[in-house]
């Protein structure tokens, strides 16, 4: 369920995002935010509803359907509490109908430890085809240039935000001062950059000079 889940946000995602890079990574790490919740869900509140029905199938000798359905009902339930739409309480109904049915046909193996190695096997298959499907449709990263190595290193709360956001200079009169600012960009390797900061100044005769860098990636 948290890869159905998930799958179906990336889809939206792509739908109305303009950047659709990476979408694999998306994915996974919506997975495990909803698999945080829904196995959460599902270790605390469905187990213990499983084991209150599987204690009255054993009392009053309910057949296997009933167990089933049961479980469909309080899930269908549920789902009214937590919201009004319709198809949530239909989605986690199935989920409950989902949780009965592999927690029956577990139960009715003679080997568990084989039953188990099987449900993890069926969970992981789609999670593998999702993030492979996602991996396909992502359009490779743009190149990092050196402007882009440049708007990463100035800070907009520092003394870098006044420098020019492209190679280049820059001048100004600032309290009778002449000061000159100069971007430099040099590409150190693949997709690095080592992005100077110089600032020159005069006044009355008096000059100085000062420096910063920066490697971005």
């Amino acid at each position: 369920m948290s890869c159905l889940l998930s799958f179906l946000y990336m889809i939206r995602s792509v739908e109305t995002s303009v950047n659709d890079y990476k979408l694999a990574q998306g994915f996974i790490l919506w997975l495990f935010v909803y698999g945080l919740y829904v196995g959460a869900v599902i270790l605390i509140y469905a187990t213990l509803v499983s084991v209150l029905i599987e204690v009255l199938w054993n009392k009053f000798n309910l057949n296997s359907f009933t167990y089933i359905i049961l479980h469909g009902l309080v899930g269908a339930l549920t789902g009214g509490v937590v919201s009004k739409s319709a198809l949530v309480v239909l989605c986690i109904a199935g989920i409950a109908i989902l949780y009965a049915l592999i927690d029956y046909w577990q139960m009715t193996q003679g080997d568990e430890s084989r039953s188990i190695k099987y449900i993890l096997l069926v969970s992981l298959l789609p999670i593998v085809c999702s993030a492979i499907y996602f991996a396909t449709i992502s359009e490779p990263l743009p190149p990092f240039t050196a402007e882009d190595a440049i708007e990463s290193a100035i800070d907009d709360h520092s003394i870098t935000s006044k420098f020019p956001h492209k190679i280049g200079t820059v001048d100004s009169k600032e309290k009778g001062y002449h000061i000159t600012r100069e971007t430099r960009a040099k590409k150190i390797k693949r997709n690095t950059y080592s992005v100077r900061f110089i600032e020159k100044w005069s006044k009355d005769g008096e000059s100085g000079k000062f420096g910063t860098s920066h490697e971005t990636h």
